[in-house]
């Protein structure tokens, strides 16, 4: 039996439903709360481009969300997960990619990848053991392959079930041993558009409960599309230093 800890089992406790899918299950949660999480998600997706039939390990996939933005896509999938209970929602929701239950310090998948991704991960990890995990995931990457992280910004106060947050600079110092950065930037801007959107999604708020009605379904259809390109438009991406998550792309060192 797999022993969590007290972080790890915070996150266990989220996995008693698939709730990255939340927004394919529930309408109002896609109206109301599913706009950032998904826009960060293209923007991943986008840098994986073009996909050409290559190889990408979703490393720390949880639920496998990120691999099913991807299942249309032409690019072979694999994801791997400390949890059991997640990888049975990534199986279920994405029935042609392969999973594995694994610790990603000390991960044995005989693959070399042309890509790995490391979503919302990092900051799960023991600082002291996120060196061997860097290093487990650059022995996996092919010389030329790409690593995409993101992680959450030290602009967001920690919660639980994380060890920490990173800015800009950190997150280049605990990379350097095995990535060159080359790319870095933030995503969830903190500009005064911002509030702007805060206020508009505010007004989805108020009129969400009345969408039965016909006419007002369309315009809450119209509304919600409305929202969604205004935040690719204006908050989708930002400076490191003023926004709520840090997305690098990165290439591994030669040794």
């Amino acid at each position: 039996m797999v022993r969590f800890t007290r972080k790890q089992q915070c996150q266990e406790t989220q996995y008693g439903l698939p709730y990255h899918y939340r927004d394919l299950l529930n309408e109002e949660y896609k109206f109301l709360y599913s706009i950032e999480y998904l826009s960060y998600l293209r923007v991943v997706r986008d840098l994986l481009k073009p996909f050409k039939g290559r190889f990408l390990l979703d490393a720390g996939c949880g639920d496998g969300r990120f691999c099913y933005e991807l299942r249309n896509d032409n690019i072979k999938l694999v994801g791997v997960d400390y949890s059991e209970r997640a990888i049975v929602y990534a199986r279920a929701f994405n029935p042609n990619a392969q999973f594995f239950v694994g610790d990603l310090k000390e991960i044995n998948i005989p693959y070399k990848f042309d890509y790995i991704t490391l979503i919302e991960t990092l900051e799960h990890i023991i600082p002291k053991q996120i060196p061997l995990l860097l290093h487990s995931l650059s022995n996996l990457l092919k010389d030329n392959g790409k690593l995409i992280i993101t992680v959450p910004s030290v602009n967001l106060p920690l919660v639980e079930k994380h060890y920490q947050h990173f800015s800009e600079e950190n997150l280049k110092e605990v990379l350097e041993c095995d990535f060159e950065v080359v790319k870095i930037f933030g995503y969830s801007s903190q500009n005064f558009r911002k509030r702007i959107f805060s206020k508009l999604r505010m007004l989805g708020f108020l009129m969400y409960p009345f969408r039965n009605n016909r006419y007002m379904m369309r315009f809450v259809g119209v509304y919600y599309r409305f929202l969604a390109d205004y935040y690719e438009r204006h908050l989708a991406l930002g400076e490191p230093g003023n926004s709520n998550g840090i997305i690098a792309v990165c290439r591994k060192k030669n040794r």
